[in-house]
């Protein structure tokens, strides 16, 4: 007895399965870095506990905008989107695509200043930059804007640097 299934139905089990995949992906990535720092490991992470801080925040920002993508595919490839509702959505998927190349950009060009790690967060209306350092000089702030300002249209009061300092417990 065969089961015919609907067009429908199809995209929702590819669909589920890409979501179940990234879910799974992400949770093993969470849990072979907890691994490592608890000793589960033969060698520690490079860089110790500041670059796991660094590499869980830019994983879990590439996970929730996959996420999202996902969610705009389905829109855009539904069979009962409405039109108004898939362009939204394609503008959408344009400005998340967009938006990890400029942090991609931003977070080079700061590291090339001479900052071990950088991380770049671009949400809708305001900019987040974590750097590895103690405390930030002026200097090192107006550097840090003016490469904001150079690859994107946010002004200085919607952009926040936050100088991050992870102390490793030995």
């Amino acid at each position: 007895m065969k089961m015919k299934l609907t067009e429908n139905k199809k995209k929702l089990i590819v669909l589920c399965s890409m979501v179940m995949l990234l879910v799974v992906a992400g949770t093993l990535n969470i849990v072979l870095n907890m691994s490592l720092i608890d000793g589960g490991g033969d060698t520690p992470p490079v860089g110790g506990e500041v670059a796991t801080f660094y590499t869980e925040l830019s994983a879990n920002r590439e996970l929730r905008k996959n996420e999202q993508l996902v969610l705009l595919d389905s829109i855009i490839n539904g069979e009962n989107s409405t039109e108004a509702a898939i362009v939204e959505a394609e503008e959408k998927k344009l400005a998340i695509c967009a938006n990890i190349q400029t942090e991609m950009v931003i977070e080079s060009v700061i590291k090339a200043q001479g900052y071990d790690n950088v991380a770049v967060v671009i949400g809708n209306d305001n900019i987040n930059i974590f750097v590895d350092q103690p405390t930030l000089s002026q200097e090192q702030l107006a550097g840090i804007f003016n490469v904001v300002k150079e690859h994107t249209s946010y002004d200085i009061n919607q952009v926040s640097v936050s100088p991050t300092v992870v102390e490793t417990v030995e």
